[in-house]
């Protein structure tokens, strides 16, 4: 796929006095040996990233593990500082300030947050993306993947154990999510990953995965025991507080105060709510309220749901190259298709491309999950309302063309990326960029100015408005989980089933502001630009130039780009 520069280690000898000083190591040999050691630390987060020597490994995750970790993480930070950024490149300097800030964001989640101390979730997690991982790429024969899958699932009560023995002043909220997640991972554990590997015909291998199966089983519902017989006294906080929300976006360079990102994020809110009641009108006049429901009304059947995605990538392409929007780097396009068995309890609608160091399964899949056809027609024909044709093209472009695929696209174009660029997954750039694709499209054309489009997407960038202000006020401690639910269903038109979900989101992912900031990030750094290039200015090469600049923290991409640091709002 990708043959990433992982520099290779030169040692700096000093001589003084005649003796030969200890070699003090150099940047690139430090940077080697922090992915070392975090592929070490981590065997699922090495398996997703496409290194795939510690695939039979889990995570440890006790007390100690955790000091460990943290104690590297201080002395690879140290080394990097003690670099002279005088003798590094320009791209260099740039991509240690990039690590330095990762690595920051990781010291707050041990030391600070430690959601490893207060949030079950972390292990309910761990069960299923270790597993996962193997499974749903075919990096490796199936007998190979399923040898791994069997030794993870045998370490599974230990990572029980650990987690028992760790866990302490949960919130109520956490235990709930944890417990509701168990029941998915419970479900696919016992049926989804048996059947994955029904096609090996190795009777030894199909015995030893029955028994680390009923031992991952055990280990699952032994922790389900344990949280239920936790959960009367689960009294702890989930708010971080505001100095550890302004560290954690100082760990994405968004070195903004906290107060002026919530302002930020209501006046986006405040202008998205104008374009949402606009739009409304436009599609029903004479029934606002309708509107919403006409468009839910027109979409395609469950037989026709792949293919009318499929279909709508290679308009999208068309649209992309009629109006420059971004030079796309090949023809390829991703591979629609419905979301495997074994992944429909955790997935719903995305992008599943190959990890950043993957080089054998390299296709990129967008998965979109079709009804069940052994629900009832009732279910059945609300999830395919949802997939209606105008949310459906949302949600292709965000996931798709010119949003996430498109991302890859050009990680895949830019072999010469050190790896930590390739590596590098900015949430503000990350869903930044997605999220600010929708808006743009429309602008650019798409769709001829139909309204029902643009409702659509103005409900989808409500969401993404009220997860900022949800976020920041609850974290601050201005806002409550039950009135972050009430904001999400008056101030977002967002439903009775949806608001509860995505307010409990922002307990555990306060990061989740990152959609609206870093799309308000692209539009100021578009428009300094414009400032600064006046005619000569070209939106397709403001866009290749974002792109070409990596998963890197936007503050990166705008250094990169205007030749100075300057602000991100």
């Amino acid at each position: 796929m990708r043959r990433l520069a992982i520099y290779s280690a030169a040692l700096l000898w000093v001589c003084a006095t005649g003796a030969a000083a200890a070699p003090s190591p150099s940047y690139h040999a430090i940077v080697q040996d922090y992915f070392a050691g975090q592929f070490k630390a981590s065997p699922t987060f090495a398996t997703a990233t496409g290194v795939h020597d510690r695939d039979c490994e889990l995570d440890q995750v006790g007390a100690a593990d955790h000091a460990r970790n943290v104690a590297r993480l201080v002395a690879v930070k140290a080394q990097l500082l003690a670099v002279d950024g005088k003798a590094l490149s320009p791209t260099d300097r740039d991509d240690r300030d990039i690590l330095v800030a990762e690595i920051d964001g990781q010291l707050l989640g041990e030391t600070v947050v430690q959601q490893w101390r207060h949030n079950p979730g972390t292990y309910v997690d761990l069960m299923t993306s270790s597993v996962y991982s193997l499974i749903e790429r075919d990096f490796a024969p199936l007998p190979t993947r399923m040898t791994c899958v069997i030794a993870r699932e045998n370490q599974f009560p230990k990572a029980v154990s650990d987690a028992e023995k760790n866990l302490s002043d949960m919130p109520s909220v956490f235990v709930d999510v944890a417990l509701e997640n168990l029941e998915g991972a419970i479900g696919f554990l016992k049926n989804d990953v048996p059947s994955a590997f029904t096609s090996v015909p190795d009777a030894k291998l199909q015995a030893q995965l029955a028994a680390s199966t009923k031992s991952a089983l055990d280990a699952a519902n032994a922790f389900k025991a344990y949280l239920v017989a936790q959960k009367p006294g689960a009294h702890g906080s989930f708010v971080m507080g505001r100095d550890s929300l302004q560290r954690l976006l100082a760990s994405d360079m968004v070195n903004v105060p906290v107060e002026r990102v919530l302002a930020a994020g209501k006046a986006q809110l405040a202008k998205d709510r104008a374009v949402y009641l606009a739009s409304e009108k436009l599609v029903d006049p004479k029934n606002l309220s309708a509107a919403p429901g006409e468009i839910e009304a027109d979409h395609p059947d469950a037989a026709h749901l792949i293919s009318t995605a499929r279909d709508g990538l290679e308009s999208l392409q068309a649209f992309i190259d009629a109006h420059h929007i971004v030079t796309l780097p090949s023809r390829m396009l991703p591979t629609v298709a419905e979301t495997p068995a074994f992944g429909r309890a955790l997935v719903f609608g995305e992008l599943d491309p190959p990890g950043a160091l993957e080089t054998h399964a390299t296709k990129a899949y967008y998965y979109i999950t079709p009804p069940d056809p052994a629900s009832s027609k009732a279910d059945q024909e609300k999830l395919l309302s949802y997939f209606n044709r105008s949310f459906l093209q949302n949600l292709s472009v965000h996931e798709a063309l010119p949003g996430h695929f498109v991302q890859y696209l050009f990680q895949r174009a830019n072999p010469q990326w050190s790896i930590v660029r390739a590596t590098s997954g900015s949430y503000t750039a990350t869903e930044g960029w997605a999220h600010y694709t929708e808006q743009m499209m429309l602008d650019e054309g798409l769709g001829n100015g139909d309204p029902r489009l643009r409702l659509s997407q103005s409900i989808d960038a409500l969401l993404r408005d009220c997860r900022l202000v949800a976020s920041i006020e609850m974290h601050t401690g201005q806002m409550t989980l039950d009135q972050a639910t009430t904001l999400m269903e008056q101030q977002c038109f967002q439903s009775t089933a949806v608001a509860p979900k995505e307010a409990r989101r922002g307990t555990s992912d306060p990061g989740y502001y990152s959609y609206t900031l870093g799309k308000l990030e692209i539009l100021k750094l578009r428009d300094d630009m414009q400032k600064k290039e006046g005619k000569d200015f070209s939106l397709t090469r403001f866009h290749d130039r974002f792109l070409d600049a990596g998963l890197i923290p936007i503050a990166i991409i705008r250094r990169e780009m205007t030749g100075q640091d300057g602000p991100v709002l």
